[in-house]
């Protein structure tokens, strides 16, 4: 998830109710930048958008969540999916996770829950990665200052013939 605050989330589903119901509680807990779609090739068009994360089912109308994943992760790496279904099988789930799905949750009661709980940690993961990140940097640069600096004082001690 490269935006930690606000992440532009898109939605796919196909039912009305669950998705007033998604939508509706992930803008109570401050999501609000949410774009929704009954169909992933709808989703697909709006891909320039570049967003964090996408939230969708595995059975959809004209193709399966899983090959709509694929073919999003191949132009666009970093978008996070979540797989929210009424699939409640276990190899399905597996599947889904080993080609690269953040999540996988089965739609219940306790689904919109979840999906928050899911979001906010991508969000740690993210935010976690970037300090990683910038954490190389500071190092790498230190070093390379400090090599800097070695070289110049071998540079000057040369040319002004110091001796140490």
């Amino acid at each position: 998830m490269q935006k930690t605050k606000n992440p532009l989330i898109f939605i796919i589903e196909n039912s009305v109710v669950y998705k007033d119901l998604i939508v509706g509680y992930l803008q109570s807990k401050k999501y609000t930048n949410v774009k929704v779609y009954q169909k992933g090739e709808d989703c697909m068009k709006d891909l320039h958008l570049k967003p964090d994360l996408i939230v969708l089912d595995y059975l959809s109308v004209s193709m399966t969540g899983l090959e709509l994943m694929v073919k999003v992760k191949k132009e666009h790496p970093n978008v996070d999916f979540i797989f929210l279904s009424g699939q409640n099988d276990l190899e399905v789930a597996v599947q889904i996770m080993k080609v690269g799905a953040a999540d996988y949750i089965v739609k219940n009661d306790k689904a919109p829950q979840r999906l928050v709980k899911s979001i906010e940690g991508l969000s740690q993961t993210a935010r976690h990665e970037k300090q990683t990140k910038g954490f190389r940097i500071g190092v790498i640069g230190f070093f390379v200052l400090l090599f800097l600096v070695i070289m110049i004082i071998i540079f000057v001690s040369f040319f002004l013939g110091y001796e140490f």
